[in-house]
């Protein structure tokens, strides 16, 4: 009885603190990429209106200072190693990415080619765009 009590009281936790850390992360994603992105219109107010969205879940979740800014900069540590992630694998996501066009041009014909390296060379110019304006490479 007392074990699955334990049991029970480790799982709420365990959501809680998983709950948090996931909207810790989308506060995150959101100041750094949407709140903060350049060419923007409002660009200033973007970044307020996320800072007060912040601070309204840390006071929701109840943080004291001490604890905001730990939180703070376990989520700009996990925006680093996310970062790191992506740079790292990168390379070998294009890898495959590439590897998988060359097999389906090869099964096209020379008009379907065509249209298929338009359809791709526009999608890599918007992705290219998207990461500028993102801050990535």
């Amino acid at each position: 009885m007392i074990v699955n009590y334990l049991k029970a009281k480790i799982l709420v936790f365990g959501v809680f603190f998983v709950g948090i850390a996931a909207g810790l992360v989308i506060a995150n994603f959101y100041t750094t990429r949407v709140a903060s992105a350049p060419d923007t219109v409002n660009s200033q107010e973007r970044a307020q209106r996320a800072e007060k969205d912040i601070n309204k879940f840390y006071d929701y979740v109840g943080l004291d200072r001490n604890q905001r800014e730990e939180v703070h900069e376990s989520a700009e540590d996990t925006r680093r190693q996310l970062h790191e992630f992506r740079e790292e694998t990168q390379p070998r996501l294009r890898e495959i990415q590439d590897g998988g066009r060359v097999k389906i041009r090869m099964l096209l014909n020379d008009e379907q080619r065509k249209k298929y390296d338009d359809f791709i060379r526009k999608k890599d110019q918007r992705t290219k765009e998207r990461n500028q304006k993102s801050g990535r490479d």
